[in-house]
């Protein structure tokens, strides 16, 4: 008796001391003062993969974890930088009084507005409801943290057009312009290929045409984007997309209409695992 008496007072203190462990939505955590939160931009990524960059600081003594949910959107404080709605769901854990920062995909939904840097600061918006956040739910299930993730956002959020939610991968393309227009409940847009702007296999042949080429090496297999940039730090175009390049040496050849991207000045980067690698100015000159 004494001994099974020993073994309950043994398991009861051994659960004692083992730590609670709270779960709080970024909400509810913000309203009532458990975190402190800070949210600005992440000029290392582009704006469709991990725009933002959150400092979470626990303010008490419990073990705490953080729900910032798929659809979350973040507002920034100034009118002229795009809001960010959150494309993953994230779980942050807390020590006591611990503070841990996070990059945060997501992705713009003000096409018009600029791209922010790290002097750009947010705060909690509203979540997503209705289409967009089926829109942000699919992104997530598909992992599409990409351009044709972000067109797609920008169709439901921008009146973008369906036609030009395109990519170098067609038939993600075709299936996202498919998923938006069943959505909104319209007819899928008609696949016209010799359209240049909506159907990037095309090959140039305008007489105004930029090219150009560098060398990058990678040494492990990565996921490469290039993309044409606008002076707001928004994507126009992808110029080349590979998943799963392989390691080693490789040349990359761009090229772009200079008709249909008249732009006084425009920024070619590659992007390796999301993050910004290489920032190429370009000021193309009419002749």
């Amino acid at each position: 008796m004494k001994q099974l008496l020993f073994l309950s007072i043994f398991v009861l203190f051994i659960s004692a001391s083992k730590p609670l462990i709270s779960n709080y939505d970024i909400k509810t955590a913000v309203e009532k003062n458990i975190i402190n939160i800070k949210v600005q931009g992440n000029p290392s990524s582009p704006h469709y993969f991990q725009p933002l960059s959150v400092e979470l600081t626990n303010n008490t003594n419990k073990n705490i974890v953080i729900t910032i949910p798929n659809g979350q959107r973040f507002v920034s404080d100034s009118t002229e930088i795009q809001d960010i709605i959150i494309t993953q769901e994230e779980m942050i854990a807390l020590k006591s009084h611990q503070t841990v920062k996070k990059k945060l995909f997501g992705m713009c939904v003000q096409q018009s507005n600029s791209s922010s840097m790290e002097t750009d600061f947010f705060h909690l918006g509203d979540i997503a409801s209705g289409n967009l956040q089926k829109l942000a739910s699919e992104i997530e299930k598909n992992k599409s943290f990409n351009t044709l993730g972000q067109y797609a956002i920008w169709a439901l959020t921008d009146n973008y057009p369906i036609e030009e939610i395109s990519g170098f991968d067609e038939n993600n393309s075709h299936y996202y312009q498919k998923y938006v227009s069943n959505l909104l409940n319209i007819s899928t847009p008609e696949l016209k290929p010799t359209n240049y702007k909506k159907y990037y296999q095309r090959t140039i042949t305008k007489e105004r045409s930029l090219v150009g080429k560098f060398k990058y090496n990678i040494h492990s297999n990565s996921s490469i984007t290039m993309g044409l940039f606008n002076e707001q730090n928004i994507i126009v175009r992808e110029l080349y997309n590979n998943p799963n390049q392989e390691a080693g040496e490789h040349e990359f050849k761009y090229a772009f209409d200079m008709e249909t991207y008249n732009d006084p000045r425009y920024y070619i980067r590659l992007i390796i695992n999301g993050k910004i690698k290489v920032n190429l100015k370009m000021e193309p000159r009419k002749s």
